[in-house]
């Protein structure tokens, strides 16, 4: 009897620690992670994106020293896809509480490397990633009060420097690809993506022919005007 309650604790431990599924494999998962959570998220990014994630490696950090060093790009990251390596690195203030959002966006970046390479702008890819994701309301109130950048295009991850300007990359990001849903069908986009630029679809399958002026006009839309 000891033995097998030996045998059970010791199975717990290993399942703890280490998590497989079809999508993933985590060699250090903490304990509140379960196959079950990791489908779930998992499958929803896949049923959006129609992809079949070629499995991935997801690499979790206790200190955040130790994640800083393994990606180098500053201390606001909470987690990282390092997509030509085919891995997820996931740092310590990712908890049971806001897992499902992070490791949903990165999922996101992970699949639109391996099934559509180049076709995604840059300008999108983080409002993609935080839309599919559900990762929470744009703030329109504070994204209104913002100066307009000259071109919305410029909105590459600023992975360093001014905080304002990275939380205007991610809620313009996430602007953007909510303005483009408004006007067409956003899995059909990305259907006609498919080794093909979007930004030539834009135009012709959304009616979106001037980018920065549809996103001024959006903004205001979804930050009216108190009245006098």
């Amino acid at each position: 009897m000891n033995l097998l309650i030996s045998f059970f604790i010791a199975l717990q431990v290993v399942q703890a620690g280490e998590l497989q599924t079809n999508s993933t494999f985590s060699s250090n998962a903490p304990h509140w992670i379960t196959k079950g959570r990791v489908d779930k998220t998992t499958e929803h990014i896949q049923s959006f994106l129609e992809w079949d994630i070629h499995r991935i490696t997801v690499e979790w950090y206790k200190d955040q020293m130790s994640f800083e060093s393994a990606h180098h790009l500053g201390p606001h990251v909470l987690a990282v896809s390092k997509k030509n390596e085919n891995k997820v690195l996931i740092g310590p203030k990712v908890t049971a509480n806001n897992f499902d959002r992070i490791f949903g966006h990165e999922l996101v970046h992970v699949i639109i490397f391996q099934k559509y390479k180049e076709s995604v702008p840059q300008w999108l890819e983080e409002g993609l990633a935080n839309f599919i994701s559900k990762s929470g309301p744009v703030n329109y109130q504070w994204l209104g009060k913002q100066p307009f950048p000259k071109d919305i295009r410029d909105l590459v991850h600023p992975f360093s420097g001014d905080l304002d300007l990275l939380r205007y990359q991610y809620e313009g990001s996430q602007a953007l690809a909510e303005m483009i849903a408004s006007k067409c069908d956003l899995k059909n986009l990305l259907r006609l993506s498919v080794g093909r630029k979007m930004e030539s679809y834009l135009d012709t399958y959304c009616r979106i022919n001037d980018l920065n002026s549809a996103y001024r006009k959006w903004i205001k839309i979804k930050t009216p005007q108190p009245q006098k």
